[in-house]
């Protein structure tokens, strides 16, 4: 586990801890438990992320935005969707990872596709990897960064057809939602590295940006779900015998 990743855990054990002072009532309800849990953005990336907090300070930046407790910034350079056992390389192995050590994120952020088109050619392919990672991730908001490669013909089409996946299978969550990077990079070319695939100083700062973005309706979308969880959470009944 890298430094960062301990401190940010050892954070969350902490802030669990305090649970134990609010006494047996608090313990027992579902709802006060959710709602007391430290707020978590987990951002799942590449490369392309990496850039952006190395350059543009994503993860500095999206925590002094507060809208969650927590920021976790997890990217490397190589990562695919998932397919793979490496940590380093595969994003679900990574989270699932995570997610034995205790991590617990209330909202992703998935900023991955970018190596997979590079490697697989069809879209019932890319499905599989995302619907892969869609189930580690399971019942929370998720908005997912979709892909532009514009290095070959073949990457041209491989982005398309991942977007393509990408938008087919998140239909079925309705917590999750795309976020069109294609449709930014195309109207603002100067985002993008002369390598026709990383990003250049702009784009780190705009990619920066559309985190900024997407953490505030992520922020909203998870109070939504607690406002409605907690509102429909019957009260509390104490039986007396007769």
């Amino acid at each position: 586990m890298t430094r960062r990743l301990r401190i940010a855990v050892a954070g969350l054990v902490a802030a669990a801890s305090g649970l134990v002072g609010l006494g047996l009532a608090a313990i027992a309800s579902p709802a006060n438990a959710t709602a007391n849990r430290p707020t978590t953005l987990l951002v799942l990336g590449d490369s392309l992320t990496w850039g952006a907090n190395y350059f543009a300070k994503s993860q500095a930046r999206l925590a002094a935005a507060k809208n969650f407790d927590v920021v976790l910034v997890d990217s490397r350079w190589g990562r695919r969707v998932s397919g793979l056992a490496s940590t380093r390389y595969s994003g679900n192995a990574a989270l699932k990872q995570l997610i034995a050590d205790g991590v617990r994120p209330t909202a992703v952020i998935v900023a991955l596709g970018t190596n997979d088109v590079a490697i697989f050619t069809k879209r019932r392919e890319y499905a599989i990897l995302i619907q892969d990672l869609m189930t580690t991730i399971g019942d929370v908001p998720v908005a997912w960064v979709n892909v532009h490669r514009i290095d070959s013909t073949g990457t041209v089409q491989g982005s398309k057809r991942f977007n393509a996946a990408l938008g087919q299978v998140l239909t079925n969550y309705p917590l999750a939602s795309v976020f069109d990077w294609a449709e930014v990079a195309k109207n603002n070319p100067k985002v993008i590295d002369p390598d026709k695939v990383h990003l250049t100083p702009l784009g780190h700062e705009v990619r920066t940006k559309v985190y900024l973005e997407i953490a505030a309706t992520l922020a909203q979308r998870a109070s939504d779900m607690t406002t409605t969880t907690t509102s429909t959470v019957p009260p509390a009944t104490t039986t007396v015998a007769p």
